[in-house]
């Protein structure tokens, strides 16, 4: 999940999530890992209140199984926008198409110039690059992590930054090592019950 820069989010983290992680993510953002195992600690739970008590945009990231990725952006409390690469995943079936690719919505979230060529592909679930290419043939990306990868990057954030999201809670608490490797001296904020995990 992706809000405003840590020093100005974490007192609203600090309240709003009942255990979890946040890190800093440049200058303008700040990534929350909340421990989804939690009952209304998710990150589309969490999203609303704490767009609503920053005041501003919140863009929250999950992963299913490594093929399919949603995010939604929240602005003021409400649920502005909705994506998902894969709506219909158990359902052979039905159109495969994403839903909600519109790199308009995810413009707030911007650190630097956009790639608007790599944005568009990304949400399209048209990969670029050919390492990310399903190798059966089949059209998209092979795992959702390049997905997001690709939307974080068309964005302008950094290797680093576009590392630690790819994190989630139990990574975090299960790696410490590779956590502390991929913080690279990043500030790391432990919220509500979550113990420090090294």
């Amino acid at each position: 999940m992706r809000v405003r820069a840590l020093e100005q989010a974490a007192p609203v983290l600090r309240e709003v999530c009942a255990a979890g992680y946040a890190t800093g993510a440049g200058p303008r953002f700040c990534l929350v890992h909340p421990d989804r195992s939690v009952d209304d600690n998710n990150v589309f739970a969490l999203a609303g209140p704490i767009s609503a008590e920053l005041g501003a945009p919140v863009l929250a990231a999950f992963q299913y199984d490594g093929d399919r990725r949603e995010l939604e952006v929240w602005r003021d409390g409400v649920r502005a926008h909705r994506y998902d690469s894969w709506p219909d995943r158990d359902n052979e079936a039905a159109n495969d198409a994403p839903v909600g690719a519109n790199p308009a919505a995810f413009l707030d979230f911007a650190a630097g110039p956009v790639d608007s060529h790599r944005q568009a592909s990304a949400l399209a679930d048209t990969p670029i690059d050919a390492e990310d290419k399903d190798v059966d043939g089949d059209p998209g990306y092979v795992w959702a992590q390049a997905l997001h990868r690709d939307v974080l990057h068309a964005l302008s954030h950094p290797n680093q930054a576009i590392r630690r999201a790819k994190w989630d809670y139990y990574h975090m608490r299960g790696a410490p090592q590779a956590l502390s490797e991929v913080l690279d001296s990043t500030e790391l904020v432990v919220l509500g019950t979550a113990e420090r995990p090294f």
